[in-house]
């Protein structure tokens, strides 16, 4: 029996904004997804945070703000499937490793968190402090790095008393360690450093979806030894990738004339799989058992 699809997390989707005064960025700069009726755009120009910021709002949107687990994978993968290079660029305070502008900044008040992607020093305060000795505030989310990504937290930590900006890292750090945190864990690194960006808009208005990969249905969910795919798009277009809850990815492959991917040797836990066409892409949620 078909079972329904538990959630469809991101829809990748070219795009043209109706508003053609937005120049801060090249078009062919930005690659697009939308998710949970929000529409996101990665930003693959070097930029800092303030600039950043800047240009967010002259798109008509804010520097990411993430609220809970599920958007901080789907914005993970989103900059994953951007194709963004771990070793795109090399923070020096931020262990060496490459990371991507996300709306949280504390320079206003050193220590006091705040979701402020439109840089007018007010927003959502979510975390005080630094690494272990600091705080959620209200409960509120954060992926701050921990010691090899499940340890102790450590981050924040304004080393050298001068990172006022949060990011999401693209590898762990210290190179070549993980002893402050894994890629997809945040870091808060110097303000000026010129990185890649992620900005957010509340809705999807003005834009054109080109996708063709909305209908895709995977069954049965959960699973155990496969899952059978259905869309009105021809299979033999469409290559995929299944990553775990880490962003890891597990394995990639073709349809060629099937549609099925055979899951057997997968553990029992949740995945993704990012599927692609050449002109969309979607991400679906899927369970193993």
């Amino acid at each position: 029996m078909k079972c329904k699809i538990l959630q469809i997390l991101l829809i990748y989707l070219p795009f043209w904004h109706t508003n053609v005064s937005a120049q801060c960025a090249t078009q062919s700069n930005i690659y697009s997804f939308s998710y949970g009726g929000k529409t996101y755009e990665v930003v693959k120009e070097l930029k800092s945070w303030v600039s950043a910021a800047a240009c967010a709002v002259e798109r008509g949107g804010y520097l990411v703000e993430i609220n809970d687990v599920n958007e901080q994978l789907a914005v993970y993968n989103g900059i994953i499937a951007a194709g963004i290079s771990s070793t795109y660029v090399t923070v020096p305070d931020g262990g060496g490793a490459a990371y991507v502008w996300i709306g949280a900044t504390d320079k206003k008040t050193e220590g006091t968190w705040l979701w402020d992607g439109n840089n007018d020093d007010a927003g959502i305060n979510f975390w005080n402090g630094k690494g272990a000795t600091g705080l959620p505030i209200a409960s509120n989310y954060n992926n701050w790095g921990k010691s090899n990504g499940t340890g102790t937290i450590m981050e924040p930590d304004d080393f050298q008393s001068n990172q006022d900006a949060g990011a999401i890292a693209l590898a762990g750090w210290p190179i070549p360690t993980t002893s402050l945190g894994i890629a997809g864990q945040w870091n808060d690194i110097n303000i000026n450093n010129a990185i890649y960006y992620v900005i957010e808009k509340k809705s999807s208005v003005g834009i054109k979806e080109m996708n063709n990969l909305n209908n895709i249905q995977v069954y049965p969910n959960p699973c155990n030894n496969k899952l059978t795919i259905e869309t009105n798009s021809n299979l033999n277009e469409i290559n995929y990738q299944v990553y775990n809850l880490s962003g890891k990815l597990i394995m990639t492959d073709t349809f060629e004339n099937n549609n099925t991917i055979n899951t057997t040797l997968l553990n029992n836990e949740i995945y993704y799989i990012h599927f692609n066409d050449g002109i969309s892409s979607v991400i679906v949620k899927f369970i193993k058992e």
